[in-house]
């Protein structure tokens, strides 16, 4: 389990990228999600939300629980919504489940280990304006001699949602997860421009779009892209570490980390007070998910460098704040 737990946090670079001076890799770790009481309860089931979005929304929510992945591995088992529709028709629940009691009981019949449900509302907002133009009556020799002003109609279209999605624990009726969200989006245009305001359906996909992104951090662990920088200073080599050192940065620039990462660390045997080489080994290791270690080299690397550096500083924390996602992982996935 550690060894599955520590090779799927931060997976092998997926590209190199050249930055200045600098060689920096991309690479992708697993960031633990926001509500680790969430991810305690694998079997859910979604009923619709109260409010005038309500359906749409729950039904939305329900889609990111459903495609939340690790590694492609599925985080979640949802009850399927035509058996939910089922039991609420044949038990004659109501539909928003607004009586804990009345969701524990629904949720023992289904199977699930918590339910979601809530509020979802969105409003709709058009206000009318005018702007004023001026237009040229008369020109003389190319020259405007008077104008005239007028006035043409605009329209300012905002659009406001408002959600707030429940967990409750089927074993104990308590909720444990109950967060406000909220989106908004709005437009602005008049009857003589080339941009004409946006839609109510495209507002609302557009207010709609970065509450479902915040509540798939919640969730569910997801995958970010971080830059990782390499170092290439020569201080404390020798003409043997140094070559290995350079054919290693040469390496990784062309997306051949393993290879790179031998040569340091043969070249770290000649060397083993260089700050680049005992710092690049470093990420070798966090790339590999040994995040222990890695620590252990970029502290050499710091010590070695007798003060502080940044690039080595930002590793540093980066070991450090890995080495606590791996515990919270082991809780939730």
């Amino acid at each position: 389990m550690r060894h599955i737990l520590q090779n799927c946090i931060l997976v092998l670079l997926s590209m190199i990228v050249l930055s200045g001076c600098a060689t920096k890799i991309n690479a992708s770790k697993i960031i633990p999600a926001g509500a680790t009481e969430v991810t305690r309860y694998k079997t859910v089931a979604f009923l619709d939300f109260s409010g005038n979005k309500g359906r749409d929304i729950s039904s939305r929510l329900e889609t990111v629980v459903i495609k939340a992945e690790v590694n492609d591995k599925k985080q979640y088992s949802v009850v399927d919504r035509a058996n939910i529709d089922k039991i609420i028709k044949e038990q004659q629940f109501q539909m928003t489940m607004a009586n804990p009691d009345t969701i524990v009981d629904f949720g023992q019949l289904v199977g699930a280990e918590a339910v979601w449900a809530g509020y979802a509302q969105s409003t709709y907002n058009v206000s009318r304006s005018y702007e004023t133009r001026s237009k040229c009556m008369n020109y003389v020799d190319g020259k405007c001699q008077y104008y005239r002003e007028y006035t043409v109609p605009c329209e300012t279209r905002d659009m406001l949602i408002n959600i707030t999605p429940k967990l409750t624990s089927i074993a104990t009726g308590q909720v444990v997860y109950a967060k406000e969200f909220k989106g908004k989006d709005s437009s602005y245009g008049c009857s003589d421009s080339l941009f004409t305001p946006e839609s109510e359906g495209e507002l609302y996909e557009s207010a709609l779009k970065n509450i479902l992104y915040n509540f798939r951090l919640d969730i569910a662990p997801y995958v970010q892209t971080i830059q990782i920088e390499l170092m290439s200073n020569t201080d404390g080599t020798n003409d043997t570490s140094k070559l290995l050192l350079k054919n290693g940065i040469s390496f990784a620039k062309n997306d051949r980390m393993e290879k790179a990462c031998e040569l340091w660390q043969n070249g770290l045997k000649e060397s083993p007070y260089s700050i680049s080489l005992n710092y690049n080994v470093g990420v070798c290791k966090e790339l590999a998910g040994k995040f222990n270690d890695a620590l252990s080299y970029f502290s050499k690397a710091e010590d070695y460098a007798g003060k502080p550096v940044r690039v080595i500083s930002d590793a540093i924390n980066r070991a450090k704040e890995s080495i606590e996602n791996q515990k919270t992982l082991k809780q939730q996935m």
